[in-house]
């Protein structure tokens, strides 16, 4: 081989790598988005549930005539939230959820492989 052909076949080389890491990097930001979509709607979708599975057990009570005043201290209490739902919130917030050092630091708007595993991890 010539020079000029291990040239040129260095300059390609270079080249495909180039559109590889692009490709990567457009995946990654894909994924990314895709991961944080899916846990806000594994989320929203609890919380549905739990407003449905609400209704459904205040509907029953209703036909009941007993208005206990422990009964409507109980209904105004505000529902807990689980820890995938606060995690979910803080990472929302722009707020590291991973397990180390950067816990409860912030993201600064960008997104964490960590962070993210860990939301995965919590479902």
């Amino acid at each position: 081989m010539e020079r000029r052909e291990i040239m040129e076949r260095l300059l390609r080389l270079e080249t495909n790598v180039k559109q590889l890491y692009q490709d990567t990097a457009e995946l990654k930001t894909i994924t990314m988005q895709l991961i944080e979509e899916n846990v806000a709607l594994e989320v929203e979708n609890k919380h549905l549930k739990q407003l449905i599975g609400r209704s459904q057990e205040t509907g029953t009570e209703s036909t009941d005539v007993s208005d206990k005043p422990e009964q409507k201290s109980k209904e105004k209490k505000k529902p807990r939230l689980s820890s995938k739902e606060n995690l979910a919130i803080l990472y929302q917030e722009g707020f590291h959820i991973c397990k180390g050092d950067l816990f409860g630091k912030h993201r600064n708007g960008e997104d964490c492989l960590f962070c993210l595993q860990t939301l995965e991890e919590q479902s």
